[in-house]
C-alpha cells in the first residue's frame, strides 16, 4: 500500500495537538524538509483555524494534507491512515479513543505513536493488540512523550555511555514549577487523562499482575526503599508516575528478544518538605474519592477549583510553560566490562536529562522525533508490535535527535 504523506498529526485541533503542529511545522522547515505531513481531526473548520493560525505566526504551510475524520467512523478513520506511515495520535482520554485508532493502524499498515500517560490503556494496548501487530510488521509505540521519554531516553544515553553492564537505576525527579502561587501549569484536556489515571488504577495494578506476574530476575536489594528516603540531603517519595512500569516492559521485551541483562529501575521524586505534608495526603485522598464517579465528574467539569487554580481550559500561559522545568538524574551502578557480573557492582555513573516546559513543548518535540526515528531508522528498529519507548529506540539515534531540539543530556558523575 503506497503512503502519500510521511506523518499524520490526529487531534491536531485540541491543546497538545496545537502545540505539537507548531514544533513539527517549526521542524520541516528548519531540517527535516523531507518529511511530508498533514493533520486530521473532526472539524475541518478547526483544522483550517489551525493552518490559518500556523501562518499568522511566520510558520507558513503550503499545501498542507488536511484530512477530516472522525474516530467513532471506522470508514473514516481508515481513509485517514491509508495515506500516512506514521500517525501521531493527541487525542484523549487515551483508554476511551485510542483503540480503534490503533486497530485501524494495524489493518492499514501505519505506525502509531501517543502521548499517553494511561498505564491501564498501555497494558491493554499490549494485551489486545501487540501479536497483530508483530503479524503485521506495525509498530504501536505508547506514551510517547514526557510521561516516558526522559525515562526511557536517559537509560538508553546511560547505557551507552555506562561501557560496561548495568545493573540497577535509581531516578530521581523534579519538576520546578514557577514560584508564584497559585499558576496554571495544566490544561483541562491533560487533567482529565489523569483523573482516567485514577479511576483505572486497580485495574492497572491486576493486569499488570496477569501480565507480567513476576519479575526476569530477583530484585536487587537495594531497589527496596523505604517510602520516604534520604538523597543529597533530601527527602524522596515514589514517583507517581508511569516510569517504573514502562522502564520494565522495555527491559523485558529486550530481555527476551536479545538475551540483554534487565536493568532494575526506580523512580522518586520530591517537594519541599512544608508541602510533603500536603501533596502525599491530596493524592491518596484524590485516588481513593475517585472511586466514586459523583467526585470524577466535579474532577473533570471544575478543575481550576478542583485543583486550586492549578488547572483550567484555556491552559497556562507561554511565560508559565517556559518558566517549568525538569530533570531527571539517573544514578546507575553495574560492572566495568572486564568485571565478573557475579561479584558485587561497584562501577557507578550518573546521568542527567534536562528540559523546559515538560507538559507540552518537550511532549511534542518528543513525539515528533520518536515518529520521525521510525521514519529515518525502521531498520534499527524492531519489526512490529506494542512496545515501549525504550526497547522500540533502543539501537537508534532518538537521544541525539532530542539532543538538538530542547533536550540535554550530561553525564555529571563517573566511577
Amino acid at each position: 500500500m503506497k503512503k502519500s504523506v510521511d506523518i499524520i498529526v490526529l487531534g491536531a485541533t485540541g491543546y497538545t495537538g496545537k502545540c505539537t503542529v507548531q514544533q513539527l511545522a517549526s521542524l520541516t522547515q528548519e531540517k527535516y524538509w523531507d518529511v511530508t505531513w498533514g493533520i486530521a481531526g473532526r472539524s475541518k473548520e478547526k483544522l483550517q483555524k489551525v493552518v490559518a493560525d500556523l501562518n499568522k505566526n511566520g510558520l507558513a504551510v503550503k499545501d498542507l494534507t488536511i484530512i477530516e475524520a472522525d474516530i467513532e467512523n471506522e470508514e473514516s478513520l481508515k481513509k485517514m491512515l491509508e495515506v500516512a506511515k506514521v500517525v501521531i495520535n493527541c487525542t484523549g482520554p487515551n483508554s476511551i479513543l485510542s483503540p480503534p485508532i490503533v486497530k485501524a493502524c494495524i489493518e492499514t499498515g501505519t505506525h502509531y505513536v501517543d502521548i499517553s500517560a494511561e498505564m491501564f490503556h498501555i497494558l491493554n494496548l499490549y494485551k489486545n493488540y501487540h501479536k497483530a501487530a508483530e503479524d503485521a510488521n506495525v509498530l504501536i509505540i505508547p506514551s510517547c512523550g514526557f510521561a516516558a521519554i526522559p525515562a526511557e531516553t536517559g537509560m538508553i544515553y546511560l547505557e551507552r555511555q555506562f561501557k560496561g553492564t548495568l545493573n540497577t537505576v535509581h531516578c530521581y525527579v523534579e519538576l520546578l514549577l514557577p514560584n508564584i502561587f497559585p499558576k496554571v501549569v495544566i490544561h483541562n484536556g491533560t487533567w482529565t487523562s489523569l483523573v482516567y489515571v485514577l479511576e483505572t488504577f486497580k485495574q492497572h495494578i491486576a493486569l499488570k499482575k496477569e501480565l507480567f506476574p513476576k519479575p526476569i530476575e530477583p530484585v536487587p536489594e537495594e531497589m527496596n526503599k523505604s517510602f520516604f528516603h534520604r538523597h543529597n540531603r533530601r527527602t524522596w517519595f515514589p514517583y507517581p508516575g508511569t516510569e517504573n512500569d514502562l522502564v520494565d516492559m522495555s527491559q523485558r521485551y529486550l530481555y527476551e528478544k536479545t538475551k540483554k541483562k534487565p536493568v532494575h529501575f526506580n523512580a522518586y521524586t520530591t517537594v519541599q518538605y512544608f508541602f510533603q505534608f500536603i501533596v502525599i495526603p491530596a493524592m491518596y485522598l484524590y485516588y481513593y474519592l475517585s472511586y466514586f464517579s459523583c467526585f470524577r465528574k466535579l474532577l473533570i467539569n471544575f478543575p481550576k477549583l478542583m485543583t486550586i487554580g492549578y488547572v483550567s481550559e484555556k491552559g497556562p500561559t507561554d511565560k508559565t510553560r517556559q518558566d517549568t522545568k525538569f530533570r531527571f538524574v539517573l544514578n546507575g551502578k553495574g560492572w566495568d566490562i572486564d568485571q565478573d557480573t557475579k561479584s558485587e557492582p561497584t562501577k557507578k555513573m550518573t546521568v542527567k536529562v534536562s528540559g523546559q516546559d515538560p507538559g507540552y513543548d518537550s511532549t511534542g518535540i518528543a513525539i515528533i522525533m520518536c515518529a520521525i526515528t521510525i521514519l529515518k531508522e525502521g531498520s534499527n528498529m524492531p519489526n512490529g508490535g506494542v512496545i515501549m519507548p525504550g526497547a522500540a529506540f533502543y539501537r537508534t539515534d532518538i537521544v541525539d535527535r532530542l539532543m538538538h531540539d530542547g533536550y540535554k543530556f550530561e553525564v555529571v558523575q563517573n566511577e
